[in-house]
Parts: structure tokens; C-alpha cells; sequence
């Protein structure tokens, strides 16, 4: 495998943290520091960036934010892929409609990363911004693998048996539900602290505690008890790209607590609705395992 060029891993790293704190400006030094850039190598990545307009400097506040190019790269990237901009019209469709956050995310790498959001902000919704990324790790990230390229990700579980029945479940259904917990709050948290200093390893070490706890969990469930009420953080469903691959998922998020299970179906089966009704204008193909 071939090392990773220094400068490339900058631009990128820098791109990335501007991206997760949009509203923001950073200094040079601020920048080396919570980037882990030596000062004169972050200096010269930013002059270069700069140069080419991918960032703008603040003259008298000596502050870094994203420029207009990379607001030329997005959108010749949304061009690109009509099916992240056809999506985020579903998920302010269905923001809409059920009355609840949405959020679009994709795989990338060992990450999740979020495209866009829909609707108001809600006290128990997702704790992420857009750039934001989350680790693709179990049990987060089920509906990203639960058609292709479970191995890797199920040879990080700590009880695989149990994530090997999540995924059965989820290619059942069509679509993953996920149990509100605390640890899954202390996540967000976590994450909204990590995309403002990307290299704090305490706070690394609490997200990965908080994945571990989660996995010990009963965060993802299968067969629904009619009988009784859940407290649900979120229920996703996958796009699929023409190879039949997860390219993006639809969250619902923001539910109010003690949700019968029917309700739970309901809003499962009207999302993954949704999230074919994508698939199928953006030419996409459904896997062997269909979803229903």
C-alpha cells in the first residue's frame, strides 16, 4: 500500500475541519495546533488553499473559513451525484411529513459522514452537524453494510453473533432502528467536541468507550414486541447506487419517547418508501436480498 502524501493529508485535514465548522474561522496557529500541523508546513498548505480560493483569510481577524471555490467544487460535485441533491429533496419531504429531523449520510472510508439535514432541530435529535463524521463501526452504520462488505465491519464487534443478527434484521425489514441510550447522547456530544479539535485523544478514547458501550447494548433490535413501547434515537434506510451498493442513507431522528411498535413500522416502512422511490429516479439497483 502506498504512503499517503504529507501535503495531500493536510489539505484534506484542513478541508475536513472547515467543513465540519462552517460558521467558523480558525488562525494559522489554532489550526496547526488542533490539526497537529507543524506551524510553517500548515502555513504553506493554507497559502496554497488560499491561493486558490478554496479559502478565504480574514484581513483583520487573521482567520481561515471555506472560499468560493470549494463552494464551486460542491456544486460540480451535487452535479456529479443528483442522487445526494434528490435525496435531501426527500428528506425535506419527509421532514415535512412526519414531523421529525432528518438526516442524509454516506460511507466513507471508516466514516459516516453527513451530507445534509431537514428539519427543526429537536431536543432528542442527532447531535451532528453537516461534515461532520462518525466512526463506521458496530453498531453504528448497520444499514451501510448489511447488503455488502459486513466482514470488515463485523470483525470490529464485540459480540458478532448479536451485530450478524442486526444485519439479518435490517435486510429484512429494509430499513434499522436504533434504541435511544445514553451512551449514544455522550456519543454526539463526544463527536461535536471531536470536529472541533479532530486530534484529542481523550476524546477519542470516549467515543471509542461509547461505541463499545453501545455494542454491549440493546441499541439495534430486531422483531418488534407489539406489546410494548421504545425509546428510538433513529431509524435509517439505504439508497443504492447502479452496482446495487449503499451509496447514501435516509435518518429519521427526534422521536418522542414510548413509541408502539406500530408507529415504529409505520414511519420504518414510509422512509424506506422513500428511500427507494430515490433509488429507482437515480437509476439505481436494488440488491439480490431486495428490500421489501
Amino acid at each position: 500500500m502506498s504512503r499517503a502524501a504529507l501535503s495531500a493529508s493536510r489539505c484534506i485535514a484542513i478541508l475536513n475541519f472547515l467543513a465540519a465548522n462552517p460558521l467558523d474561522g480558525f488562525t494559522l496557529s489554532e489550526l496547526a495546533k488542533r490539526l497537529e500541523i507543524n506551524v510553517s508546513s500548515c502555513h504553506a498548505t493554507l497559502a496554497v488553499l488560499t491561493d486558490a480560493g478554496y479559502l478565504v483569510r480574514h484581513s483583520r481577524l487573521r482567520t481561515y473559513s471555506l472560499g468560493p471555490s470549494a463552494v464551486a467544487l460542491g456544486s460540480a460535485a451535487l452535479e456529479s451525484h443528483e442522487v445526494i441533491d434528490i435525496a435531501r429533496d426527500a428528506a425535506r419531504q419527509l421532514a415535512r411529513e412526519l414531523d421529525l429531523e432528518v438526516s442524509v449520510t454516506a460511507p466513507a472510508g471508516n466514516d459516516i459522514v453527513f451530507l445534509a439535514r431537514a428539519g427543526e432541530h429537536r431536543a432528542r435529535g442527532i447531535a451532528m452537524h453537516v461534515g461532520q463524521r462518525a466512526p463506521l463501526v458496530p453498531p453504528l452504520g448497520s444499514v451501510f453494510v448489511a447488503w455488502h462488505g459486513a466482514d470488515p465491519w463485523l470483525e470490529l464487534a464485540s459480540d458478532r453473533a448479536a451485530m450478524r443478527a442486526v444485519l439479518r434484521d435490517v435486510r429484512r425489514r429494509g430499513y434499522s432502528v436504533a434504541l435511544e441510550a445514553e451512551a449514544r447522547r455522550g456519543l454526539g456530544d463526544a463527536l461535536d467536541r471531536l470536529a472541533d479539535d479532530p486530534n484529542d485523544a481523550d476524546v477519542r478514547i470516549a467515543i471509542r468507550d461509547y461505541v463499545d458501550e453501545l455494542g454491549r447494548q440493546t441499541f439495534q433490535i430486531g422483531d418488534l414486541d407489539q406489546t410494548i413501547a421504545y425509546d428510538v434515537s433513529g431509524i435509517a434506510a439505504p439508497i443504492f447506487d447502479a452496482n446495487a451498493n449503499v451509496i447514501l442513507a435516509l435518518t429519521l431522528v427526534g422521536f418522542e419517547p414510548g413509541l408502539p411498535a406500530a408507529r415504529i413500522t409505520g414511519y420504518g416502512e414510509q422512509l424506506r418508501d422513500a428511500c427507494l422511490v430515490v433509488t429507482k429516479r437515480t437509476r439505481g439497483s436494488l440488491p439480490a436480498v431486495a428490500v421489501r
